[in-house]
């Protein structure tokens, strides 16, 4: 007999990618039970992996948020209905849906805000904020509430487009943060051609009718794909900054943001700066690079504490604003992959079975495969 059978016939094994600690990745066979009555089961037919996910797997750790008993990572996720609960009467078996993965209370102050992002009893799958913690995606069936799942549109044919919705949902949540409108014909910078980089300087395009968007890397093949691509109007390579003094610890970051601004011809810097890489030079760098009386959106999440110009940005009256996941993005997500599908699933560079993962791990951790080849998004499929 089979632990399946032993809890009932509704009960399913499914295969997992369990983290156990710092590097120690296992895959699994779970028992999955049938979905409560506003619950729907889903099978995962795509999960990417996030930078916190690859904190999670090299550190045990993302930030302040510690791995305290084993956890499924993933939370880009995309799949379809094979069993509905009691009382979903909105989705049937077969539909293909976008798993918005973040369960808020509904109740709080924030909830009735629409800031449900913001929600302090916040269940994130595949997150340690809270414990016990919410099992990531990365499995072959996952329960899931109705309420938080988005029908993918009939325009939509690749499931992976659908995951990708989830990151693109923080690019839009930066832009809405941004108060960015088409009338402000704005130039935009952009820090960090990783994937939510790249999808911030699309969204900035699509939605915040930014009238020019650049994108600045270390990386000169990251530059080439934003731009040859169609993500960014101009991509810079950010080189290291001849520094004249010194025994100033910010004049490498005035010095970057003075060479973006003359290689953009943004002589008095830029209007939107969205700083997505979270490191803090470029945090530094951001500040210097707006012009006065606009705004840096932090975007990437990284060292939880820098060293950060303050009074540069209080003396020009820039705006620093951040970002934390999103609320309320995914249709208008959808409605982006939907419109121009093929531009957003040039992000999935590399596709990977579920129990490859550990591999798929390690090929998300670094800026190129073993080919040579560009990474920046790992799909693992189901």
């Amino acid at each position: 007999m089979t632990r399946a059978e032993a809890l009932g016939v509704d009960a399913a094994e499914v295969v997992a990618a369990v983290l156990y600690g710092k590097k120690d990745m296992r895959i699994e066979t779970k028992v999955l039970g049938p979905p409560t009555a506003n619950e729907h089961q889903v099978l995962v037919t795509q999960t990417g992996i996030c930078g916190s996910d690859l904190h999670y797997y090299h550190h045990g750790r993302n930030g302040d948020f510690v791995l305290q008993h084993p956890l499924s990572l993933g939370h880009e996720s995309a799949g379809v209905v094979t069993a509905v609960g009691s009382d979903v009467d909105s989705f049937v078996v077969g539909d293909r849906v976008a798993l918005e993965v973040g369960i808020p209370c509904s109740e709080c102050k924030w909830c009735n805000k629409g800031c449900y992002n913001l929600c302090p009893d916040m269940r994130f799958r595949s997150s340690c904020k809270t414990a016990p913690h919410y099992d990531g995606t990365l499995a072959q069936k996952v329960n899931h509430p109705a309420k938080w799942c988005h029908k993918v549109p009939d325009a939509v044919k690749d499931l992976s487009l659908a995951a990708l919705v989830e990151p693109l949902a923080v690019s839009l949540q930066g832009i809405k943060r941004s108060a960015l409108m088409v009338a402000d014909e704005a130039t935009v910078l952009v820090l960090g051609a990783g994937a939510v980089g790249l999808l911030t300087a699309f969204a900035a395009k699509k939605r915040g009718g930014a009238k020019k968007v650049v994108v600045a890397d270390i990386s000169s093949q990251r530059v080439a794909f934003a731009v040859d691509n169609g993500f960014a109007d101009q991509g810079i390579v950010l080189t290291a900054s001849e520094v004249t003094d010194s025994d100033n610890p910010l004049a490498r970051a005035m010095a970057n943001a003075t060479f973006l601004k003359e290689k953009a011809g943004a002589d008095v810097g830029f209007d939107v700066v969205f700083e997505c890489t979270g490191v803090q030079i470029c945090v530094q760098t951001s500040v210097f690079a707006a012009a006065a009386g606009t705004s840096v959106v932090l975007i990437g999440m990284g060292t939880p504490i820098q060293t950060f110009p303050i009074g540069s940005a209080c003396a020009r009256e820039v705006d620093i604003i951040g970002v934390f996941r999103y609320a309320g993005n995914y249709p208008d997500a959808l409605a982006i992959v939907a419109e121009d599908g093929e531009t957003v699933g040039k992000l999935a560079t590399h596709k990977m079975k579920l129990q490859d993962a550990v591999d798929a791990f390690e090929i998300a951790s670094t800026p190129v495969d073993r080919n040579g080849n560009l990474v920046l998004k790992v799909m693992i499929t189901v």
